[in-house]
């Protein structure tokens, strides 16, 4: 019993060193009609604990005053490649980032920072960057706000991880950073070993990028001159060929397609390990043709092992298995219909 409730005590403990924000309120919802409410009341012990057991859902406030001691970024769709590029881009700035099956469909990325909390501003600058970079800039993050305006005593919450009414069905949970389509066995072993964000590589971050100017709030969309340059240079922008491809799944060419989306996700920056993961991923959307199977994970891999190990440089737009999914709108689409030969 002793043992028991010493579990039950560092598991509390753990988790309020991470998901814990303002803590006179927080969200919840009833599990049945899923009306969501706002609970002024004491964050306590037992709180966490119906949470944890499913009782009771827990929304966390993440920001207090002007700081945050976690960010989460919202993916709503089920594609796995977005938190994927996410990660991605916060380890290119050394920052570690876990995903989240949310309780729905999406995903949610989180963030930590170190004890004490860093300001909001600086990681929401950081967090909009690489969405920015990933051509996903109007994603949902939160906290949502960069400090809380006088008057006003609370932000928005976002629901926390291992909902215990959740947790048996693969929701609410976090997943294995080495194998993304699959949760993580031991969900407190992976929380205790968290890997924290100091405050001083979100000022490292801001500086390199110079993101203090412009602001990238106020950034609604890619520029309308985006150019083949600038695809060179983002790192997770991928035309609009790649992000419907690597949506929906493809009916045939399954290797040259495999092939050509690895080099897209090399060519934005995307590490081998997470691009291998996201394309095994994609692999389950496909619903080829003529009774062919699907592509294996030996093919995935030899596929994309030949993209990575090798300088290429064309986009394949003129191959069927990407003409397919060409699109007016994607500003390469002028190379595709003879206007001028891509390299």
């Amino acid at each position: 019993m002793e043992e028991v409730k010493r579990r039950t005590t560092e598991k509390t403990r753990i988790f309020k060193s991470l998901f814990m924000g303002l803590k006179n309120v927080y969200g919840t919802y009833d599990i049945k009609t899923g009306r969501v409410r706002q609970a002024k009341e004491a964050v306590t012990d037992d709180v966490i604990l119906a949470h944890l057991t499913g009782k009771q859902s827990y929304g966390v406030y993440l920001l207090v005053g002007d700081r945050t001691g976690a960010l989460a970024v919202d993916f709503d769709q089920n594609e796995l490649c977005l938190p994927l590029s996410f990660v991605a881009g916060a380890r290119r700035y050394d920052m570690s980032a876990y995903i989240e099956r949310s309780k729905s469909k999406g995903y949610h990325v989180w963030v930590f920072f170190e004890k004490g909390g860093v300001l909001a501003r600086k990681a929401r600058l950081v967090a909009h960057k690489i969405l920015t970079d990933m051509g996903k800039p109007a994603t949902e993050v939160f906290p949502k706000q960069d400090a809380l305006a006088d008057g006003v005593s609370y932000g928005n919450f976002i629901h926390a991880p291992l909902f215990g009414a959740h947790v048996h069905r693969g929701r609410t949970v976090f997943v294995d950073p080495a194998e993304p389509t699959q949760v993580y066995p031991d969900q407190w072993e992976l929380l205790a070993r968290i890997q924290r964000v100091p405050e001083v590589r979100l000022d490292g971050v801001i500086k390199s990028c110079h993101l203090e100017q412009p602001n990238p709030f106020e950034e609604k969309s890619r520029p309308t001159n985006w150019n083949k340059s600038n695809a060179s240079t983002s790192p997770f922008g991928l035309p609009p060929c790649a992000r419907r491809m690597l949506a929906e799944g493809v009916t045939s060419f399954q290797r040259v397609s495999c092939f050509r989306l690895a080099v897209q996700l090399k060519r934005y920056g995307m590490p081998y390990d997470l691009a291998l993961v996201t394309l095994k991923a994609w692999a389950r959307k496909n619903r080829p043709t003529d009774g062919k199977r699907i592509i294996t994970d030996a093919e995935i891999t030899y596929q994309t092992k030949c993209a990575f190990q090798n300088s290429y440089r064309s986009f394949g737009c003129e191959h069927a298995a990407i003409a397919a999914y060409c699109d007016e709108d994607c500003p390469l689409y002028e190379y595709t219909v003879g206007k001028s030969e891509y390299p």
